[in-house]
């Protein structure tokens, strides 16, 4: 998987992390017609369904990557440490207002393309289990499952991706992503 397209992985994973947040409601399950892929029409109507329910407050938030394991076979063993020393990177980010009234919804129409589509998406609660495939050119197929909880100012996730990990060949690989609001956003 190249490193764009992970990134983009790991952007929607915490897009839906911090958008699937508290609130009332029942169980969302995006595929309506149980065929095992949530298509775009899917998506949307369970967006719809979801901006009713949740919402995520606005503020400043920190999101904490923290590496958990890795199988790669054909990754050389100093690689597998690097990933294991960038444990518990950082990064800080203001979510407005209008990102919050927005929610779920943009998440999912931004991020879902002709290279990855998406498995499975239940929220129920505050629990939160979604899988998506991709297969982007030149790299091969991975699966990304995320499960966790949700709530309106934190999400702890934990992210599998397994599959194709290009020329380092198949393997598996498992990070635990937190989101939490730290304060208000500064001005």
């Amino acid at each position: 998987m190249t490193t764009h397209k992970f990134m983009g992985a790991v952007a929607l994973v915490s897009a839906l992390a911090l958008t699937a947040c508290g609130g009332a409601g029942g169980a969302v399950d995006a595929d309506a017609d149980g065929d095992g892929e949530v298509t775009q029409e899917e998506a949307q109507a369970a967006s719809e369904q979801l901006s009713d329910q949740i919402k995520p407050e606005p503020g400043q938030y920190r999101a904490t990557m923290n590496f958990v394991s890795a199988e790669i076979p054909g990754a050389p063993p100093e690689m597998v440490e690097m990933m294991s020393l960038a444990s518990g990177q950082t990064n800080e980010f203001c979510l407005t207002q209008e990102m919050a009234d927005a929610g779920y919804g943009e998440a999912m129409k931004e991020n879902q393309d002709d290279t990855c589509t998406i498995n499975r998406l239940k929220i129920d609660g505050g629990e939160m289990d979604m899988a998506m495939t991709c297969n982007p050119p030149q790299v091969g197929e991975v699966t990304i499952s995320m499960t966790g909880t949700v709530a309106p100012t934190r999400s702890d996730m934990t992210m599998t991706s397994e599959g194709s990990f290009g020329p380092l060949g198949e393997g598996k690989m498992e990070m635990n992503i937190v989101q939490e609001r730290i304060g208000d956003c500064a001005e």
